[in-house]
């Protein structure tokens, strides 16, 4: 060892920094150090115990944030679901009056239609979302890294964009004479007025977004793909697999539990954003864009009939539990 130290001051260095790095765990972990197990075990012991110490802390800091969420998520939610069995204007105390509201709202003349509407917005906005989104991760996740990374931030950005700003510009677009007539004058097609015509205005509210990327799809099919394996990839790249037998045999299936997430984030969405309907077209021309929503909120805020909107808001949340369940059945992962 003294030749050691002597002949060669590196090695020296070194056997003395190895010392002082076994001190320094044996000091915080002797499991770390190298100690056996078995010695351990009394200084184990008393680092769970001392992190059992910070758990009534732990709880204490958390409950203000339970509270909140409870008061202000929660129990609107509840109080909802119990409130369309009350007929209620807001003022007059409730009147309970059972499965009245419920009948009223199913048997009412514009009811048909609203859920036809529904259905048409539903099926039209998880259908864009699925092939635009899904699409435009295929085509950046084998994009060269640096073009890749650009084109996806360039495609993420309208995400950090206000709604509102969104549906004026569409509004804009829309409008009789506004961009898309012109442009469709000038190359020749017919211009139709998308929001005034009862035929199109369904149209018109599934266009607000195009080509409908900017969402959080894109983000999750994004980084589905960027963790496929990449034994299989290669693989299939040996194989001689072409691009679409990839997507259609490989990337679909192994994607399936990202599919089911914005399946049922799409669907849920579509049901409860009627805000684009409301600022639009209200609803109009007549009942042409009437949804449950829009129903819903202007019973609640507009004719004061609070109970009737919660009996409306109920069945909507029992429409999208439904939906979330078939949804959750039918897109269960096939592979094993």
């Amino acid at each position: 060892m003294l030749y050691l130290m002597t002949n060669h001051p590196s090695r020296s260095t070194a056997l003395v920094g190895r010392e002082r790095e076994q001190k320094r765990l044996a000091s915080v972990s002797p499991r770390m150090a190298g100690v056996p197990r078995g010695s351990s075990g009394g200084r184990s012991a008393g680092l769970w115990q001392g992190r059992g110490r910070w758990r009534p802390a732990l709880g204490a800091l958390l409950l203000p944030s339970l509270l909140l969420i409870g008061v202000f998520t929660y129990y609107p939610a509840v109080r909802s679901l119990i409130g369309g069995f009350y007929a209620w204007n807001g003022f007059s105390p409730p009147t309970y009056v059972g499965l009245a509201q419920f009948n009223q709202y199913i048997h009412s003349p514009t009811f048909g239609p609203e859920v036809v509407h529904l259905v048409i917005l539903v099926a039209g906005s998880i259908a864009t979302t699925l092939v635009s989104q899904f699409t435009a991760a295929e085509v950046v996740t084998h994009l060269p890294s640096r073009v890749g990374r650009i084109v996806k931030y360039v495609l993420v950005l309208p995400i950090v964009f206000p709604p509102l700003v969104l549906i004026e510009v569409w509004d804009y677009l829309l409008e009789p004479n506004g961009l898309i007539d012109r442009i469709a004058v000038n190359v020749g097609l017919p211009h139709p007025s998308w929001l005034s015509n009862p035929h199109t205005a369904l149209i018109g509210i599934l266009l607000i977004g195009f080509p409908w990327i900017s969402n959080l799809g894109f983000l999750i099919f994004l980084g589905g793909l960027q963790n496929l394996p990449k034994e299989i990839m290669d693989a299939a790249r040996v194989d001689g697999t072409g691009a679409l037998q990839r997507t259609f045999r490989i990337d679909v299936p192994l994607l399936f539990p990202q599919f089911r997430v914005v399946v049922i984030l799409s669907g849920i969405y579509a049901v409860q954003n009627f805000v684009p309907i409301l600022l639009l077209t209200n609803g109009g021309p007549g009942t042409a864009t009437l949804v449950p929503g829009l129903d819903m909120y202007q019973s609640a805020f507009q004719n004061d009939q609070y109970g009737y909107g919660m009996a409306i808001g109920t069945l909507l949340f029992a429409t999208m539990l439904v939906f979330t369940v078939v949804a959750m059945r039918a897109l269960r992962p096939r592979t094993h």
